[in-house]
């Protein structure tokens, strides 16, 4: 497996997501071993949503960040990837192994109040460009590595193409 996934020192432990119903706490690093990682902890709604506050997501071992949250299981040595021993690109991994997820991506943000303070804004729309820098420096934090977390490069998935937020010497040709 790739990295130790018990240390989360040199990588961020939250991020908050807005989506079109609904605010998010990304939790993908701990300190507590009794808090489920990793996880999305539903912190409030925008209008009408099925899945109600206080909702966690966490039937999973990673989470994607694609045009929507996706809790999922990566996938080892599949008929997607023979060579692999871990596949971390949502896109490659069986929907079998999709463990839940949530609706489009407004906006990604490191901090709770800036999230809450754009869910209340009116005209809300997916990857809204009027958050696209907090969602860049959100994504450039997560980082391409991250141990329980994964930043979809796929061209039909992804919330922001890699060229945008990701060190360009070390970018995935596309």
């Amino acid at each position: 497996m790739e990295g130790d996934r018990t240390h989360t020192k040199e990588h961020i432990k939250a991020f908050f997501a807005v989506t079109e119903t609904s605010v998010y706490l990304a939790r993908i690093g701990t300190d507590n071993p009794k808090e489920a990682v990793p996880a999305l902890v539903k912190i409030a709604v925008r209008g009408d949503s099925a899945v109600p506050v206080g909702k966690t997501i966490s039937n999973g071992t990673m989470i994607a960040v694609c045009r929507g949250l996706v809790v999922f299981m990566p996938e080892g040595s599949g008929r997607q990837s023979p060579a692999s021993t871990y596949e971390r690109e949502i896109a490659r991994v069986n929907i079998l192994y999709h463990g839940g997820g949530t609706s489009l991506i407004v906006a990604l943000f490191l901090n709770e109040t800036d999230a809450l303070a754009c869910s209340g804004m009116p005209n809300l729309q997916p990857c809204d460009p009027r958050w696209k820098e907090k969602t860049i420096a959100t994504l450039k934090a997560i980082g391409e590595n991250h141990p329980y977390c994964s930043i979809s490069t796929w061209p039909d998935l992804w919330l922001i193409p890699p060229s945008e937020w990701m060190d360009i010497a070390n970018a995935k040709k596309q």
